[in-house]
Parts: structure tokens; sequence; C-alpha cells
């Protein structure tokens, strides 16, 4: 290990929480789907700026807002209202707060009603552009979700969202010690679902930089759905052999977070997913500190 690093066999105890009375900073995030159809590629990528705000609200309670900016979605699939309808939507999260605990769970949706009225602020400007019966049934759909604060908070802490901020990675490590927890994800393939074991190590110590790296895999775990990946294949027109498997080919993270504070600095998560020959997907999360930035 370099100078500035700890070996983890000197470490016999250590405590990540979140140890601060304030912090604001600003975050670049970006998500970049990779999908293979039949040698055909196609990409959908999503950027934007993210800023946090904690503060201290009581004893190992905080409150935290999560703001988006400058919103971009690329995917060449879409038409150009498509993007607007899609862009338009995805910004009623643009300003989320939530109260938390010391470990960053979280506890309770603070702004529910600012989310609502957000919301049928885009649906009486996208209604004016967007008519027909399925886009009724978006926006009763929607209507349908926001009502719901637990829906909410899930899809809050989904990687497309803040998962990388409620990463659920505090607590107390050992050198043994891994934290296992359930992901379920829903874009590994057009309607499907599959869940996720996620398990993370602490896997470096910079003393001098006061940080800490924590290493996170994943597996497949049961209840896997098979059928739904059959259907989805034979659906999409993709060939497929009787030997090809369902197959996590990789499933690798890393989140930098302060020792002192407990603040996530960097994170990344990569996902690598196939089946068989004609049908690959990757998947990668990346959420950098703008150091340059008015933070604090």
């Amino acid at each position: 290990m370099q100078n500035n690093s700890s070996s983890l066999n000197n470490i016999t105890e250590l405590n990540l929480a979140l140890n601060l009375a304030s912090d604001m900073r600003f975050y670049a995030f970006s998500m970049m789907e990779i999908t293979t159809e039949n040698g055909i590629v196609l990409k959908n990528e999503i950027t934007k700026t993210v800023h946090s705000t904690i503060l201290k609200s009581g004893h190992e309670t905080f409150s935290l807002q999560i703001e988006s900016f400058d919103i971009e979605l690329k995917n060449r699939t879409f038409s150009i209202s498509e993007k607007e309808f899609l862009t338009r939507i995805a910004e009623v999260n643009d300003n989320i707060l939530i109260q938390i605990n010391d470990l960053g769970q979280i506890q309770k949706l603070l702004n529910h009603k600012e989310i609502q009225q957000r919301l049928e602020e885009k649906i009486a400007r996208l209604s004016k552009s967007n008519v027909g019966e399925k886009v009724e049934a978006s926006f009763q759909y929607l209507r349908d979700f926001y009502k719901d604060q637990k829906k909410i908070m899930l899809d809050a802490k989904n990687y497309k969202q803040y998962g990388l901020f409620l990463h659920a990675l505090h607590g107390k490590y050992t050198p043994e010690t891994s934290k296992n927890r359930t992901v379920r994800y829903l874009n590994f393939m057009e309607n499907t679902v599959v869940n996720i074991e996620e398990q993370a190590k602490v896997k470096k110590i910079k003393i001098n930089n006061r940080e800490v790296e924590v290493a996170v895999s994943g597996r497949f775990i049961e209840p896997f759905y098979e059928s739904m990946f059959l259907k989805s294949m034979q659906q999409k027109q993709i060939t497929y052999t009787e030997n090809d498997k369902i197959n996590l080919d990789k499933y690798e993270g890393d989140f930098i977070i302060d020792i002192d504070s407990g603040i996530l600095k960097n994170a990344s998560l990569f996902i690598a997913f196939s089946f068989g020959n004609n049908y690959k997907k990757t998947i990668s999360y990346q959420l950098n500190e703008l150091k340059d930035a008015d933070n604090n």
C-alpha cells in the first residue's frame, strides 16, 4: 500500500457515520447504458449536476436536500418530443428533501406536497402538446405513484436517482466485516426484474487524506425470473440457444467516504450483463465531487 494508506490488519474497528453540523457540495452524476442486440449498439445516457445540503437537525438526525440541475438525456431511439416528455418528468425529482439518521438511512420525506405540486405543474405543461389515451394513462400512473411516499423514497434509492448518495454503507467495519443488502433492478432488459445481493467491504484506508474506500460486488439471488427474460428476448426477436445462460458478468463498485464526517466524495458502479452472444448490456454509474465548485 502507499504511504498514506493503512493496512486493514492494523484497524480493529472503523465506524462510518455522519458526524457534522452542516455540509454543502456539488457533484457531477452520469449514467451510461450500452445495449447490444443482435449486433446493434444502443446507448442511453443521463448526465446532471447535483447539489447536496446536509444539516444536523437533532440527535443523530439530519435533513438532506438533493437538487439536480442541467439534466441531459441522450438516446437516439427517442424522438425530440419523447426526450422533452421524459426530461420534464425527471424534473419532478430535481429537489427532494428527506430526513435521515447518522447512518444515512431515510426516515421521512419532508417535501411530499411540494413534489406533488411540481408533478401537477409538469403535467399541465406537457398536456398542451401531448394528448391521447396513453398519455392520460401515464399521467394517472404518475399521480398514483407520487401519492405514495414509500414509493418515492424507494425510487430515490435507485442508482438512476440518488442511490449513490443513499448507499447504505455507513456503519461499523472490521477487517472481516462485509455488509450485505438486496437491490432490485428493472433496467437489465425491458419488462424484467432481477434481484442482486450487494456485498460491501473496506478496501483501503488513506489516513493522510482521511478517506476510506469501500468496494462493492454483487451476485444474482432468488427469486430469479428467467421466464421474463425469455419472453422479452422472443418479443425483441433476439436469437438465443438452449445452452445460452443469463449471466452477471461483472458487478463492481467503489465508494470514497470521508472518515471523519461520513460524507460521500466519489462513487462508481459498473455492471455487465449478458444473455448468450446476441444480448449484452453494460451500465455505468458515476458520481464525482466537483472540487472546483463553491464547496464548503
